[in-house]
């Protein structure tokens, strides 16, 4: 985990000094190439957009504009739904009303049972399956 986060902040350096030298050479008022921005953007794996905007002096919203455009980001990316097969159930006249809603990366489920329920073995099952 430190050796990801050095790395991470090392690349987060590099594209630092990209910035840094475009901007002691650039024309005034030149726009920022489009490789920098790529630059930028890629750093949104391992940072905030507050943070990447902030470490290299960037508009906020313009930046999280690129990082939301990128087509197949993990925001965008749909996958077609997962059914999990559950025993039926036998409610009886004092059960209870379960509502269950569990999200993880690309996935979520919403359960709403009027009876008794395996919480513990519908949760296992629901984080075993792949994102």
């Amino acid at each position: 985990m430190a050796k990801k986060k050095s790395n991470e902040k090392q690349c987060l350096e590099a594209v630092q000094a990209q910035f840094s030298d475009w901007r002691d050479n650039r024309k005034k008022r030149d726009r920022i190439p489009e490789s920098l921005w790529d630059a930028a953007v890629s750093l949104a794996d391992g940072f905030s957009i507050n943070e990447v905007s902030r470490a290299l002096h960037l508009n906020h919203s313009s930046l999280k504009n690129r990082i939301e455009s990128i087509p197949n980001s993990p925001t965008e990316e749909l996958l077609p739904p997962t059914f999990i097969e559950l025993p039926p159930l036998n409610p009886t006249a004092d059960s209870v009303e379960v509502n269950l809603e569990l999200e993880k990366a690309g996935a979520r489920m919403k359960v709403h049972v009027k009876g008794p329920i395996d919480v513990a073995s519908l949760v296992q099952t629901f984080w075993r399956q792949p994102s």
